[in-house]
């Protein structure tokens, strides 16, 4: 009798270890859907040195996107308005086509020496129907005017009996936005007779004209006193001018030749 219980049994085990065994996870391979576009990651940057605007977004859509249409509102800029159109096809500053990328890269005139705003809508239109767009605002800092840190020449020269004898002047600058943006140096002397200032005379960083070394950040000149001279205290003042043609303020010195 105890047999026929036998295989409902069996059976019954057979179903419980079924039950308990592995279990597989679901298929994640499958592509992510986009019924509505979705607009994300925005990148917005001005290159100073090359004058150049980059744009970039990245739109994920189930149908095929050609461009995003980009709107500009500029401050501190040549132009207050510009519409450009970015591209997923490896053109026209795109690295990678088909990477659902959307870039541009275009020219603009800045005026270096105020803060200047770009503010950016990204829309994506189909059939003249707006499906999606993107704000975005980027903050451009002026280019700071440069400042003299120290000026180099001697506090008194002595005319030579004969002939004549070099005067060095020296002149340290700095900058807020790298000692390379300084590209000019000027001073002036103040006449003794009139007590005016006289015209300007360059100073330079070109390794050049009593200047040591080019690109050091220290603007230079050489003069010459002679036993013409007269033995007087002459008054010179300095300044330096950047890129933006901002300039340092005057900085003041003297030299008596005796």
């Amino acid at each position: 009798m105890k047999n026929k219980f036998i295989p409902p049994l069996l059976f019954l085990l057979m179903l419980f270890a079924w039950n308990c065994g592995p279990s597989y996870p679901d298929d994640t391979d499958q592509e992510p859907s986009y019924p509505v576009p979705e607009l994300s990651d925005p990148v917005l940057s001005f290159h100073d040195e090359r004058g150049e605007l980059h744009c970039r977004i990245k739109a994920l859509y189930d149908q095929e996107i050609t461009e995003i249409t980009a709107a500009l509102q500029l401050e501190g800029f040549d132009v207050s308005n510009l519409t450009i159109t970015l591209n997923d096809s490896g053109a026209l500053g795109d690295a990678l086509p088909y990477d659902n990328m959307f870039t541009r890269n275009i020219n603009l005139n800045r005026i270096d020496s105020v803060n200047g705003v770009i503010r950016v809508r990204y829309s994506l239109y189909e059939e003249d129907s707006l499906l999606q767009d993107l704000f975005d605002t980027l903050n451009v800092i002026a280019n700071l005017p440069p400042v003299i840190t120290g000026v180099v020449m001697p506090d008194t020269i002595v005319r030579p009996l004969t002939g004549t004898k070099d005067l060095l002047i020296y002149v340290l600058v700095d900058d807020p936005n790298g000692i390379q943006d300084v590209i000019e140096g000027y001073f002036q002397v103040r006449s003794n007779t009139t007590g005016l200032w006289g015209s300007d005379y360059n100073l330079n960083d070109r390794g050049e004209l009593g200047d040591a070394q080019a690109g050091d950040g220290i603007f230079s000149s050489g003069l010459q006193i002679s036993s013409q001279n007269s033995a007087v205290t002459n008054y010179f003042r300095f300044r330096v001018k950047d890129t933006a043609s901002n300039f340092s303020a005057w900085s003041l010195d003297s030299v008596v030749v005796r």
